[in-house]
């Protein structure tokens, strides 16, 4: 059975605010349960969830990771979709709505393995760092926003060169090609995010294309055409009856994918740039310049530079005020970690842990 060893991030800081994927992650009327940790701090999120997805692995049950962008080392939700059972940290940013508490969603009350008293007395000093942490992450935000628009920018003075007849007829012949055959089955599409910028620059969970075993790379130094073709292929896949998951550009997450992954066909799109470099198992290329009025790229190539050198600037920028956004964090942490009591930690895992394997 595979098994899904890395994963994805679904909540990401974006122009005007956090991006989430979080209402489409799971749905209440088809979930057997739902456990959403809620109340303490997320600092306990990971032990709990990172100990359920193992054992899961041991008893080969199929698992989804999801990370958090603030620690995109550390899980914030973990799925067993073959088992319909779903755990998600409900704390801020992410909004978690109830539909049928008790029959389906469970609250996991996670204030009970913190010392109370330990963190109100430190209550001024969490403030203000939650405070500090907030309009480093206004900042962060204001200059994914300038990202946008320098790139909205680049997207307007080349649109009119792009052959989308092309892609479209590109992406039929490929389909033709090398996808299976329609199974007759309606085929669902999942939104994720792969990369997310972060304090350690833009992080990418590449091992989760390991899930196909073959990688297309796309060569979109332009940034334009790459997502076109995302698009036409998941079209291509959606009337073979095939499951995909598109991967969402943190800058334009409504609008722009960077890669998609089809499990059934056993194949993945990267969008391979100076940000997420072509993956070692890269089977080939398509280099999207083939699909653009060279003429017009020509004319456009200083301002296309300028765009280019702009974005990079101002990503650094991002990545920059996360880190200071970070480090806000960590200190937070600091007095979350010392008032975190691990028997009462360990008491928790045990008691969730039984009721998950229960339901499964």
């Amino acid at each position: 059975m595979k098994q899904y060893t890395d994963g994805y991030f679904l909540c990401v800081p974006c122009a005007g605010g956090c991006y989430s994927f979080y209402p489409e992650f799971f749905q209440p009327e088809t979930a057997k349960r739902v456990y959403i940790l809620r109340g303490g701090h997320s600092l306990c999120t990971d032990p709990l969830l990172s100990r359920i997805a193992e054992e899961a692995q041991l008893r080969h049950i199929q698992i989804e990771k999801i990370y958090s962008q603030r620690r995109p080392a550390m899980l914030e939700a973990l799925a067993l979709p073959e088992k319909r059972v779903y755990l998600i940290d409900g704390n801020d940013p992410r909004t978690i709505h109830i539909k049928y508490p008790i029959a389906v969603e469970t609250i996991v009350n996670t204030d009970l393995v913190f010392d109370h008293d330990n963190l109100k007395r430190n209550a001024d000093a969490i403030r203000l760092l939650e405070k500090l942490t907030a309009a480093e992450q206004r900042r962060s935000m204001n200059y994914l926003s300038a990202v946008r628009s320098v790139s909205e920018d680049s997207f307007h003075l080349l649109s009119g060169g792009l052959n989308q007849d092309k892609i479209r007829r590109y992406a039929a012949r490929f389909a033709a090609r090398e996808f299976p055959s329609g199974k007759g089955k309606k085929s669902r599409a999942k939104n994720r995010f792969l990369s997310a910028v972060t304090r350690e620059g833009i992080w990418t969970n590449i091992q989760t294309l390991h899930t196909c075993k073959r990688v297309i790379a796309i060569d979109d130094s332009v940034g334009l055409a790459a997502s076109a073709l995302i698009y036409a292929i998941k079209q291509e896949a959606e009337e073979r009856g095939l499951d995909c998951t598109v991967c969402r550009c943190q800058t334009h997450p409504a609008k722009k994918a960077e890669h998609i992954l089809i499990p059934e066909a056993n194949i993945a799109f990267f969008t391979a740039n100076r940000y997420h470099p072509a993956p070692e198992n890269t089977e080939r290329t398509i280099h999207m310049t083939r699909f653009l009025d060279r003429e017009q790229t020509a004319n456009c190539r200083f301002r296309l530079n300028f765009n280019k050198k702009a974005i990079r600037e101002l990503l650094e920028q991002t990545i920059k005020a996360e880190a200071e956004a970070r480090e806000l964090l960590d200190l937070t942490d600091a007095y979350y970690e010392a008032a975190l009591n691990e028997e009462k930690l360990s008491e928790l895992l045990f008691h969730l842990r039984r009721e998950v394997f229960a339901d499964c």
